[in-house]
Formats: structure tokens, sequence, C-alpha cells
């Protein structure tokens, strides 16, 4: 995740003031959207142990009044960030990414396969300013508050899915440095296959005049051949991690669930407290799976990303 969290910051830091502005005022909306919902749980839980002692006015008009400032946040946040990061971010890369090639000297440039290349990284651009970028930066901070909630109430609980955050943190990290590796040889393969085949339409005439066809039939031959092994290396990469850390995770959820039942059972927990915690380990869980099914994504968006950064967005 650390390839991540360099290239959100980097693609953040390329915005110029006043997109930056208006970013920042979109990811704060969000964020304080996203705390708003971490913590509607506990007032769910005091609801439902208020109705056990008929008193449950206060917990509930704190609930209401929550609920209406978290669907504020989150709709002006998701109102101004469709406009963003679908025009306003990317349309500021590709202007920087062009006026990149522009200031470049070198004259083997070939300005339709450079544009060709740089359109192709239209959903890079995308990645980091939508709502998914963002909540993968905050995921760490949801993750901990979410475990911290439960381990209060329920210290045997919080210690297995502190055990099971750490996991697939360790899990993640190296899941994602692997498969970053894996995608910068695909990225390689896919642009090598990509320039083949311009070559190949463009100068057909050429090449079959010299009869030099064979040959380059034999180097788009060799790239789909790269291109396959790199797919396949990672295709293994996702089967190793899903049979390993990933599989224990996913055990560790229902036995969680049934724990807290038989606490309930037993009188060590009040309804309300059992749903709050309950609800907390969906939580847990639902977050989990972003490093368990987004990881390969998120790598390859972070692989993408840095090749655009190096090769376009750079200051030469």
């Amino acid at each position: 995740m650390k390839q991540f969290y360099k290239y959100f910051f980097t693609y953040h830091k390329l915005l110029s003031k006043k997109l930056m502005f208006k970013k920042l005022f979109i990811d704060i909306c969000y964020i304080l959207s996203s705390i708003l919902s971490i913590i509607l749980p506990i007032f769910l839980g005091k609801i439902v142990d208020s109705f056990l002692n008929l008193n449950f006015s206060y917990p509930f008009f704190v609930f209401i009044l929550l609920y209406v400032l978290y669907f504020i946040f989150s709709e002006i946040s998701s109102f101004f960030r469709i406009t963003f990061y679908l025009v306003d971010g990317p349309k500021y890369l590709f202007e920087k990414a062009i006026f990149t090639v522009l200031k470049k000297s070198d004259l083997e440039v070939n300005p339709k396969k450079e544009m060709d290349r740089i359109f192709s990284f239209e959903h890079v651009f995308e990645f980091f300013y939508g709502s998914f970028a963002i909540f993968v930066f905050i995921l760490p901070f949801l993750v901990l508050f979410s475990s911290l909630m439960i381990f209060i109430n329920s210290w045997k609980v919080g210690l297995l899915m502190i055990f099971n955050f750490f996991l697939l943190l360790f899990s993640s990290n190296k899941k994602v440095d692997a498969e970053s590796k894996i995608s910068e040889k695909m990225n390689e393969s896919e642009y090598n296959v990509t320039n083949t085949l311009s070559d190949l339409y463009s100068g057909y005439e050429e090449i079959r005049n010299y009869n030099s066809l064979f040959f380059s039939l034999k180097w788009l031959k060799d790239g789909y051949n790269s291109l396959v092994k790199a797919y396949d290396l990672f295709g293994k990469s996702e089967l190793k991690f899903g049979l390993s850390y990933e599989l224990f995770s996913a055990v560790i959820i229902p036995i969680v669930i049934i724990f807290i039942s038989f606490e309930v059972f037993k009188g060590n927990l009040t309804p309300g407290i059992a749903i709050m915690i309950l609800r907390y380990v969906e939580n847990v869980k639902n977050y989990s799976e972003v490093y368990i099914n987004d990881s390969d994504y998120i790598a390859w968006a972070a692989s993408r990303a840095k090749d655009a950064y190096d090769n376009y967005l750079r200051e030469v």
C-alpha cells in the first residue's frame, strides 16, 4: 500500500491551488460523512437498550440528527466529486502531460503514439480523485476505530478483530508489493504489443516491400507471450494469497458472531451493545474485503500512476 499512498499525495500535489482547495472541500465533506456513519451504531445500540427501559427519546433524536448530517455531507461530496474526478482533475492532468510532451526536444518522439499513450491513462487520472481513493486513504482509521469500539465493549472479540486487521494489513502489503512488480511487467508488455501493432499498421507497405513481415509477426508473438506470462503470474499471486492469509480472515468473522451470540445468551452483553458490536464487526468485514478483493486493482492503479507520472507528469 506504500505505492498507493505515495501517488495519492503526488497526484494531489500536481493540482493547481484552485483545484487543490476544491478537492480539499470535497474530501472534508466525505471524511465528515464517514465519521458520522461510523459513530451511528453507538446510538443505534443505545436506542435498542432504551426501548427496554421505555426511555428512547434522547438517543433516538441524536441518531436522527447525526443521520441527517451524514446524509447532507454525503450528498455534497457526491455532487461536487462527480464533475471533479470525471472532468476537472483528468482535464488538468491531460493538459499537463501534453505540455510535457511538447517541451521534449527528442526528434524520435511520435506525436500519435504519445497522444494514444497519454489518453490510455484516463482511468488512472480519474482514480486518485474519485471516492474510492479517499475511502482507501482513510480505511486504516475506519478499521481501527471499529476495532477499538469492539474492544471497549468486548475485549475478547476486540483482540480477535485487531489480530484480524493486522493480519490483513500484512497480507495486503505483501500482495500489493508482489502485484505491483507484476503490473509493471504487464504495462511494459502491453506497451510493446501496442507499439508493434501500431508500427505494423502504419508501415505495412514498407514491411511488405522489404519482405520483413515474418520478423514483425515474430516481435508481435513475443510481445503477446510476454503479456500472457505476466497475466499468469498475476493469477498465481491472487491464488497464493487467497488460500493463505485471506482464507483465515474469512473464517474468523463467523467465529466472532457465534461468540457474541453466546455472550448475549449468558447475559454478559445487553442486546443493544450486541447489535452495536455486530454492526462494527460487519464494518470491519466490509473494510477487510477492500484489502482482500481490491488490492490487485489498487496495485495496478499505482503502477499505472507511476508510469504516467515518470513519463508525462514529472517536471522536466
